[in-house]
């Protein structure tokens, strides 16, 4: 071998654990070494579309071709010419629509079954920060193997684990959705904890305190510093609660970076003022009334409702599918997002992300709606309409597909066989495979 010899490692790697993902058996490892000679040009792709779902028309196109090039949608229609030697992906037995979105979860904290809901409270001291990030690892594969293409993480990651998930995701060492990550989650002292003064180091770093204008700037810098895409503020849970003028303060600094804000709040005071402070969405929002949704509606900030299933939360329950239904009728910007931390016997987190579609359901929320909530409204919230959420020429080729029409019936899209993400084929035949070179000493 020359000088100029460069290694090429592949692997498949074991990404997930027989007693999170039942379905999964263990595979062993394949490791090569091969010479590099020359980059191989990256072969076009066409798909036979057979069903092409228009989530902004809510309409179904058919016998279309899909043509992509480097990641992106080169070319979609009928009469698209395919090149001599792409390769063909067959799915005109299948609707095809965009990648998912899910706009408010936690890839980094797994609420298992075998503790009680105090073990939340007290993760950062039972769980580190790199056991988290693996924790991560097995939640962000599986999302993408259900269709969720794009998550807005939004912190409960310890100390910035959610950042390096997604620069792993980013790198090609692991799979995963394209992620948006908070980092540390913003708040006033406690955050969402009740401290005992012995101790208040406790609730370190899982959240970032910050009392005063200048240290909510400072927060929201240092967040930026260590890798956040989005600020997420915690209004509520505490009787001392962020003003208006201290939102506007955090978003007035993240905006000069190009980032947005968004703030976690149930009620119609608080919500009201991160509104006022300029937020991009309210996060949870369970008991905001009419007029609260119809200032969102006005200033166009998103309710995000992580809307939990009756069986979870039959405490609340009723309380959030009023409050869809009113959101709906007011015209309040909707998108999905779950706030999923569970754990259960024989399910994953993306099997568990699903179920959430049950609340809508139930809502009367018509499934053309539930749809753009988790494909165009996710990409309008998350600032990247220009790169996701529909099918378009020039866009990422973020693609899945399903067996039965999700216009007509949103549970079609527990049925997800196939999956691609920026051009790369995860998940065929309803088989999740990921095979990429690792170049070392890149």
């Amino acid at each position: 071998m020359g000088e100029s010899t460069t290694i090429i490692l592949y692997t498949r790697p074991i990404l997930s654990p027989t007693h999170l993902v039942t379905d999964m058996k263990l595979t062993r490892s394949l490791v090569s070494l091969c010479l590099f000679v020359a980059p191989a040009e990256a072969q076009d792709i066409a798909i036979r579309a057979g069903h092409l779902v228009d989530v902004e028309s809510s309409t179904i196109h058919d016998n279309q071709i899909i043509l992509i090039s480097d990641g992106l949608i080169s070319s979609i229609g009928e009469d698209v010419d395919i090149p001599d030697g792409a390769r063909v992906i067959d799915l005109s037995d299948s609707y095809v629509l965009p990648g998912l979105i899910e706009s408010h979860t936690h890839m980094a904290l797994t609420r298992q079954a075998r503790r009680d809901f105090g073990a939340y409270y007290f993760t950062t001291l039972l769980e580190p920060t790199p056991y988290r990030a693996i924790q991560g690892v097995t939640n962000s594969r599986s999302m993408l193997e259900t269709g969720f293409t794009t998550i807005r993480d939004v912190g409960n990651a310890g100390n910035y684990a959610d950042t390096d998930l997604r620069r792993a995701i980013e790198e090609g060492w692991i799979p995963g959705p394209k992620i948006i990550n908070s980092g540390r989650l913003i708040a006033p002292f406690g955050g969402q904890f009740h401290l005992q003064p012995e101790k208040p180091e406790l609730a370190e770093p899982e959240y970032f305190f910050a009392d005063t204008q200048e240290e909510l700037r400072k927060a929201v810098r240092q967040n930026v510093h260590f890798g956040a895409k989005v600020i997420k503020l915690i209004v509520d849970n505490q009787p001392y609660v962020y003003t208006e003028e201290d939102i506007r303060a955090a978003v007035d600094e993240a905006s000069r970076m190009n980032i947005k804000v968004a703030a976690h709040a149930y009620w119609d005071d608080t919500a009201r003022s991160a509104i006022m402070g300029g937020v991009a969405s309210i996060e949870h929002g369970t008991y905001l009334s009419d007029e609260i949704l119809q200032l969102m509606k006005d200033r166009h900030v998103y309710l995000v409702g992580t809307d939990f299933p009756r069986e979870r939360s039959p405490r609340a329950y009723d309380d959030r599918i009023d409050r869809i239904r009113r959101a709906y009728r007011i015209g309040t910007p909707m998108a999905f997002g779950t706030d999923e931390t569970w754990y259960r016997d024989g399910e994953t987190r993306g099997s568990l992300t699903l179920e959430f579609l049950a609340s809508y359901v139930e809502a009367d929320i018509p499934a053309p709606y539930i749809l753009k909530m988790m494909t165009v409204n996710g990409a309008d919230l998350l600032g990247i309409s220009d790169e996701r959420g529909v099918l378009q020429e020039g866009l990422a080729a973020d693609i899945v597909a399903v067996s039965e029409n999700p216009l007509d019936d949103i549970m079609a899209i527990h049925g997800v066989h196939f999956v691609m993400r920026d051009g790369l084929v995860y998940k065929e035949n309803n088989h999740f495979h990921w095979d990429i070179p690792l170049e070392i000493g890149r």
